[in-house]
């Protein structure tokens, strides 16, 4: 019998800035990380550092080209690659099930693309939108979402503001969970 993979996947939205995008994924087998919960906008960072100690993981990438500036589909592009990296190290856990969830908007041709990479699992993807617009106009204060993707906006937010470049590619630092983008 196979595993089943929850996996969130966000980026830092600074395509373009000296330090790049950060795009990142975090991985969990529990349950509970694919419900869908309400958030408000402020980010919980201690929360996301208990989150991962609780047997969760997770990869990342910096996309530092100009080419990325002004790409919307940098998350379909990458995360692939980051979910690859995470199942080869951990080929022995027998996955067979991978439900991923984005945020952003995605179309139908980017969730083919996704379905049509992981073609040799049982594969769903889901995208969720966090800057929706009230009754007022405004932009909502609240947002739903899966928790693997809120652990994947947190995290990709504190290594842009905590982390330098140079700890971002440190092996003994965060830098261990870094995946070169091809």
């Amino acid at each position: 019998m196979g595993g089943l993979l929850y996996v969130g996947g966000d980026d830092s939205n600074h395509a373009g800035s000296s330090k790049g995008e950060i795009i990142l994924a975090t991985f969990s087998f529990c349950y509970k990380d694919s419900v869908v919960y309400e958030f408000s906008n402020k980010r919980d960072f201690q929360k996301a550092i208990e989150w991962m100690k609780n047997g969760r993981d997770y990869r990342f990438t910096l996309l530092t080209d100009e080419k990325y500036r002004e790409s919307s589909s940098n998350l379909v592009e990458i995360v692939p690659h980051l979910i690859w990296d995470w199942l080869i190290t951990n080929k022995d856990l027998g996955i067979e099930e991978i439900h991923l969830f984005l945020d952003g908007r995605l179309n139908g041709f980017e969730k083919r693309k996704l379905v049509n990479e992981f073609q040799d699992f049982k594969f769903s993807v889901y995208n969720f939108t966090k800057k929706l617009r009230n009754k007022d106009g405004h932009i909502s204060k609240m947002f739903r979402e899966p928790n693997v993707v809120y652990m994947a906006d947190v995290w990709a937010n504190m290594f842009f503001r905590n982390k330098s470049l140079e700890q971002l590619l440190d092996k003994n630092d965060v830098g261990a969970k870094f995946v070169k983008p091809t």
